[in-house]
């Protein structure tokens, strides 16, 4: 157990570096891919270690989470890896992946109300229904994504800049909020620990922004990267 969690901490700190390393470079670089694999391979590492640490402990929110996670991040390198307007297997297996995590916090939220018991492994209803509803909306875009079959050009962009941003901004949350008691007394007051949370979404709201004004050759390009 010691093990897995070091294995956990380590890959959750070589995925938020790499992934603040990623935001500020040109998308479709040679160093832009590199780090994004590095940060693809570490959140997946941190998700699933993350959600076998949470399942031993019995924290259901942080298993599903560790699980989101992962969905997340393979459905956004899957959109940037397939070609334009396709839909493959993998797309269909990782659509039923997200499923799964979507029933699973239909029923934790289904038991917490039934047992009328205010939290759960630490957590309440609402934030349950939170990341149900985070969950739910990957969800319908896996819908039109294999309705229309596949995406091209600034929506696959897109799809993928989301799904990378949001694991990277849960996990810096994580970090700097819900492990707060690690940072010294003064820089937990001194609010400074909301900065790199913030900064992740700012930058996703920037880059959501750019893609949608970014001309068509230059997704295209992003793309075949």
């Amino acid at each position: 157990m010691s093990l897995l969690m070091y294995f956990h901490i380590l890959a959750g700190i070589v995925g938020v570096l790499s992934g603040f390393a990623v935001l500020p470079l040109k998308k479709g670089s040679a160093i832009h891919r590199l780090l994004g694999k590095t940060f693809l391979i570490s959140m997946l590492c941190l998700g699933f270690s993350g959600a076998i640490v949470a399942w031993i402990r019995d924290i259901p929110l942080s298993f599903l989470n560790g699980l989101l996670i992962s969905y997340l991040v393979l459905t956004a390198y899957q959109v940037i890896k397939s070609a334009n307007h396709q839909v493959t297997a993998k797309d269909w297996l990782l659509s039923g992946f997200g499923v799964g995590i979507l029933l699973g916090y239909g029923y934790y939220i289904g038991l917490l109300i039934s047992s009328g018991e205010a939290q759960l492994g630490g957590f309440d209803v609402g934030t349950y229904s939170f990341f149900a509803l985070v969950t739910g909306g990957a969800l319908l875009g896996d819908v039109r994504y294999l309705l229309v079959g596949g995406l091209a050009g600034k929506a696959r962009l897109i799809r993928h800049l989301w799904r990378m941003l949001l694991p990277l901004f849960m996990a810096t949350a994580a970090v700097f909020l819900g492990q707060a008691k690690l940072f010294p007394i003064a820089l937990q007051q001194s609010g400074l620990l909301f900065v790199p949370v913030l900064t992740v979404l700012l930058a996703l709201a920037y880059w959501l922004y750019r893609s949608r004004q970014m001309p068509q050759s230059l997704t295209k390009e992003f793309g075949q990267s």
